[in-house]
């Protein structure tokens, strides 16, 4: 395992290509291009400002403003789902190109993953500006402004490492089951409930319920990433110790999953 990663930094120029032409593709024919990945994100929170300062009301003090409390939440959650259900399919989409070119086959899920991500990236200067706008009081409540924004940086490694892995097992799996990436719309959604995105635990009355919410991986990542977006507090240096444990497991478990069936890849797609 250890040689084919050394072999996957080895073609690291083949996935700067690859992801090039996916963020092309993305946009090829559009009017606005690039800007489409500022604009997406700007409408967003536009239309969360809306509809939850103006219709309805912010259910928790701890969560206001909610329009941007659920946009520190939901831009991450982009990233994992869209980069899953590339992922998934990134072996069957390619197969034409995994059997004329010798390349490590892991290229094409990680390519799926980082070219989410700099949609994602794209996406944190609205984040941002939503968030001193939030400290002036624009949204409603002030929120706290600071350095701790600076862990955003950590997250989105750590945060890409781990979606890597589970992509790598979904990849591998759709190869030889393609009703993978049919379910996969059913779990993520199920996930999406599952994971503190529209809400904290904090606001889960049943404490059983809790307790079997904070079971899910995802969870202490999205905590995280609330606590240095939206409420601006630095993370303490144990709950680094689980998000990197979280996201070295992914990775390790999806590749190790991955590089098992390699062989079978280029006959099955």
């Amino acid at each position: 395992m250890l040689k084919n990663l050394a072999g996957l930094w080895r073609h690291r120029a083949l996935a700067y290509v690859l992801v090039a032409r996916e963020m092309k593709a993305r946009y090829r024919g559009s009017v606005l291009g690039f800007f489409w990945s500022l604009l997406n994100p700007l409408l967003m929170l536009a239309v969360y400002a809306v509809v939850f300062a103006v219709i309805f009301q912010s259910r928790s003090p701890a969560t206001s403003p909610y329009a941007l409390f659920l946009f520190s939440g939901l831009l991450p959650w982009n990233w994992l789902s869209s980069s899953l259900t590339d992922a998934a399919s990134s072996l069957t989409t390619h197969g034409a190109l995994l059997r004329k070119i010798l390349f490590p086959a892991e290229v094409l899920p990680l390519v799926a993953v980082f070219a989410q991500g700099l949609h994602f990236v794209f996406a944190l200067p609205i984040l941002l500006a939503g968030l001193i706008l939030g400290s002036l009081g624009v949204f409603g409540p002030r929120i706290p402004l600071g350095w701790p924004l600076v862990q955003a940086v950590p997250l989105l490694v750590l945060e890409g490492v781990f979606v890597a892995g589970i992509g790598l097992l979904l990849a591998a799996l759709t190869v030889h089951f393609r009703d993978v990436k049919d379910l996969l719309a059913t779990a993520l959604s199920l996930w999406f409930f599952a994971t503190p995105v529209l809400y904290t635990l904090a606001d889960i009355k049943q404490e059983r319920v809790r307790a079997l919410l904070r079971c899910n991986p995802a969870a202490p990542l999205f905590d995280a990433w609330r606590d240095a977006l939206f409420y601006c507090r630095w993370i303490e240096a144990s709950r680094w110790g689980v998000l990197l444990a979280l996201a070295s497991v992914s990775f390790l478990l999806g590749y190790a999953f991955f590089d098992r069936l390699r062989d079978s890849y280029p006959e099955a797609v």
